[in-house]
């Protein structure tokens, strides 16, 4: 027999992955009210063997009824032959006449024990199909005795089967409907606990985006104030490259008017060189 394995109860749990906001644990206890699975699959286990061993026993009376009946039959047979052989024997004529006195009393006591014989032999085999059939009734009635307990019982189990898996049906339904309203209950638990939880994660978010704007202006400010900063600091350094760069452009030009100063020198003084390089009138060639 199959037995309804155990309800499975689904329970919703809502999860929230959010930062600095911890998700909320829901533990319940199952409970499955009903029988015990095993307890009915062990019973049902015994009665079954013991329903198996009522149609062994059943089995072998039945058996060594046939063969009690296949012994008086060949016991019926044996004395039949017996029987049909002592009457002809019996039967037969015996001349007396030509015998001797000897033989003569030998055929009468022969005949004598014979008819002994078969007054015994009938008298054991009326009493031998007697007990016979007074064993086979006696084994039949067993049997039959048996048979119907074997049959009472089988009724009385499927009986009890039959209420077993009423009250298994009975019980499963029972527990299907608390599960489905337990399930209902936790469903609106868990819903509940699920809008507390996004509305806490609204409030939360909303607190922490004004502290972000808060920590964005602030930021911006220091970002604003550093770069002017860094401006001014680009400013200053730049007017004074430039005033050393005008500095160095100033020396560079008083540099570049006393070297021109100097080479206009050099000019007049090789001017005046090259006048006293020329020859003299005396030194012309002729």
């Amino acid at each position: 027999m199959t037995v309804v394995d155990d309800t499975v109860q689904d329970v919703a749990v809502a999860e929230v992955a959010a930062e600095d906001i911890l998700p909320l644990a829901v533990d319940f206890d199952v409970v499955l009210r009903g029988f015990d699975r095993y307890q009915v699959q062990r019973h049902l286990h015994a009665v079954d063997a013991e329903l198996r061993l009522l149609t062994t026993d059943r089995d072998a009376a039945v058996l060594r009824a046939d063969d009690l009946a296949r012994q008086v039959e060949a016991q019926r047979r044996e004395i039949a032959d017996l029987r049909s052989r002592l009457d002809r024997v019996c039967r037969a004529p015996v001349d007396t006449e030509g015998l001797t006195e000897r033989l003569r009393r030998m055929v009468e006591l022969a005949c004598a024990e014979a008819a002994e014989i078969t007054s015994s032999a009938r008298a054991a085999a009326d009493q031998s199909w007697q007990s016979t059939r007074l064993a086979t009734a006696r084994l039949r009635e067993r049997c039959d005795r048996l048979a119907s307990e074997l049959d009472a019982r089988r009724r009385q189990m499927e009986h009890e089967h039959q209420e077993l898996l009423r009250q298994a049906h009975v019980q499963v339904r029972a527990i299907a409907e608390r599960a489905a309203a337990r399930r209902a209950e936790l469903d609106e638990r868990a819903a509940a606990q699920r809008r507390l939880v996004e509305d806490d994660f609204q409030i939360a978010m909303a607190a922490r985006r004004k502290e972000t704007l808060a920590d964005l202006a602030a930021l911006r400010a220091s970002a604003h104030a550093e770069a002017d900063r860094l401006l001014a600091e680009a400013r200053d350094r730049s007017r004074r490259q430039i005033a050393d760069a005008r500095h160095q452009v100033d020396d560079l030009i008083a540099l570049r008017q006393r070297i021109a100063a100097q080479l206009r020198s050099a000019g007049e003084l090789l001017e005046q060189s090259c006048g006293l390089l020329q020859p003299l009138p005396e030194e012309s060639p002729v």
